[in-house]
């Protein structure tokens, strides 16, 4: 996936444009950077990850969607503190929302958490949180 279809899906899917400025490289796994950087040349990878392809949809990373997935208006769900919580620890979630199928991300007031998998015909999202970025049970 090239940039300009990376941008038309996170517009498509998401409703999320990014500001002037940014850049990305890669084709099947993305990172996103300072359209400055982009120039210059490096041995070690520019940016941070923002997507690689998983199945039939590209996946966001949850460091690319927890910096510019906020003002995402399609696919997003706002969760209730207890479903946040429940989310950050690592569990799936119920929901009685209908988002599209493919990934969904997931909020608390106006940040957002990360990604979530939604299958039409279930009820719930499967969580997408990486393991190391999980928050223990007590916390919260």
């Amino acid at each position: 996936m090239k940039e300009k279809e990376f941008r038309d899906y996170l517009k498509t899917r998401f409703g999320i444009i990014l500001p002037e400025g940014i850049a990305f490289e890669g084709d099947n796994s993305i990172r996103v950077m300072n359209s400055e950087l982009k120039e210059f040349k490096t041995t070690t990878p520019k940016g941070i990850p923002a997507s690689r392809m998983k199945g039939k949809f590209p996946k966001p990373t949850t460091a690319f969607i927890q910096l510019f997935g906020h003002p995402a208006t399609k696919n997003t769900i706002d969760l209730p503190r207890k479903d946040a919580l429940a989310y950050l620890q690592g569990n799936d979630l119920e929901t009685k929302e209908s988002p599209e199928t493919g990934y969904v991300i997931l909020k608390f007031k106006n940040a957002a958490l990360g990604i979530g998998f939604f299958r039409e015909g279930e009820n719930k999202i499967r969580n997408m949180l990486p393991k190391r970025r999980r928050i223990h049970p007590t916390q919260g």
